[in-house]
This record gives C-alpha cells, sequence and structure tokens, in this order.
C-alpha cells in the first residue's frame, strides 16, 4: 500500500498547483535561494498535513464546511496577494535588485502559508493516510510524515534548481520578466478558482 501511496504523492507533486506556482513566483523574483527557502517552507507544510491527517484532525477540519471555507478563503485570498504584489513589482520596472531590497521575501512563511491553507492539501493526505492507517504502527508514524515532507521538499528544490540553471535569459526564470507576468497571472487565476469554489460549495 505504500508504494501506491507514494506513486500517487509523487502524481500529486509534479502536478501544476499552488505549491508550485508559489516556489516559481519566489525564484523568479528574487532568485534561486528564495526558491529554496519556500520549498523548505512546502516541506514543513506538508509535514503538517501528514501528522493532522495520522492523528484524525484533518478529517474533523474537511468535515466541517465552515472551516473548509474559512481555510480555502484565507488561502486564496494569500495566494491572490502574492499575485498582485508580483505584478506590480513588475509593472512598475523596478529592477531585480531593488525588488529584492524593497520587499519582504518570506519565501518560507510564502511556502508554508500556501501549503498549509490549500484545502486539497487536506483532502489528499486525509485520502492517502485512510490507506495507510493499517500499516502505520511504532516507528513508521514518524517515518511516514517525514517521507512525504522530504520528498516534497526535494521536489521543489529541484525546480528552483533547474528552472534557474540556464545561463540564457529567455530560459532562466529569474532573469525573463515574461515569465514573472506570467506566474503573477497564474497565481491570481488560481486564486480566483480557489475562491470561487469556496464560496460556491459553502453558499
Amino acid at each position: 500500500m505504500f508504494l501506491w501511496s507514494a506513486l500517487a504523492h509523487l502524481i500529486a507533486l509534479t502536478s501544476p498547483g499552488p505549491d508550485t506556482a508559489i516556489v516559481l513566483r519566489q525564484v523568479s523574483l528574487h532568485g534561486r535561494i528564495e526558491g529554496f527557502k519556500a520549498s523548505l517552507g512546502i516541506g514543513i507544510g506538508i509535514y503538517i498535513h501528514c501528522i493532522l491527517a495520522v492523528n484524525g484532525i484533518s478529517i474533523i477540519i474537511v468535515s466541517n464546511e465552515l472551516y473548509k471555507f474559512l481555510i480555502s478563503l484565507v488561502g486564496g485570498t494569500y495566494i491572490m496577494y502574492l499575485g498582485i504584489s508580483m505584478l506590480t513589482s513588475e509593472t512598475n520596472n523596478v529592477s531585480k535588485e531593488n525588488i529584492s531590497v524593497q520587499t519582504n521575501k518570506n519565501s518560507f512563511l510564502a511556502g508554508l502559508v500556501t501549503n498549509i491553507f490549500n484545502v486539497k492539501a487536506f483532502l489528499f493526505f486525509v485520502s492517502l493516510f485512510t490507506i495507510l492507517v493499517d500499516s502505520i504502527n511504532d516507528v513508521l508514524f514518524y517515518i511516514y510524515p517525514l517521507y512525504f515532507a522530504i520528498t516534497s521538499c526535494l521536489w521543489f528544490l529541484f525546480l528552483s534548481y533547474v528552472t534557474t540553471i540556464s545561463k540564457n535569459k529567455n530560459f532562466n526564470v529569474y532573469s525573463n520578466k515574461y515569465i514573472s507576468y506570467f506566474m503573477s497571472l497564474v497565481l491570481c487565476l488560481i486564486s480566483l478558482l480557489i475562491l470561487i469554489r469556496a464560496f460556491y460549495e459553502y453558499f
């Protein structure tokens, strides 16, 4: 069962979503190191999701419509804020160096908050640990959450590295302003989808 769960996690991990968008945002605005920090924040967020799921707390949260709505509202609003702030930074023609100095990067926090307030992450890990619950005992209680957190962090570290490795400015996320425009729009779109779905499901 663990192998199937690990495969499901890998597929979900490599699928585009809020976490991917946030990492690319931080890399685009602040460079590779900030992408690494965001990746670490996402890894910690996933570890928290796993612990909540293992202890049954996530089930309580996702079974309450108000809790789900509030989580989606906070997460969607935060992602919208990040998208708009990224777009305004680029449209104001501020240099990368000035952006890094003038803005509070908070890459670790951006990754952590985006992941923690992702309702889909709650649902995914509840489903995952529902399958694994019979095989979780003793040391596995600690190993499984660590595995999912570390592999997630490694994936986004790899993504941060790959997108900034090219010497060609057209293919380097950090030096291509058009990618920054695109990522800001993607973040805003993801936020709108989260908020629309939250209001639709709650009301």
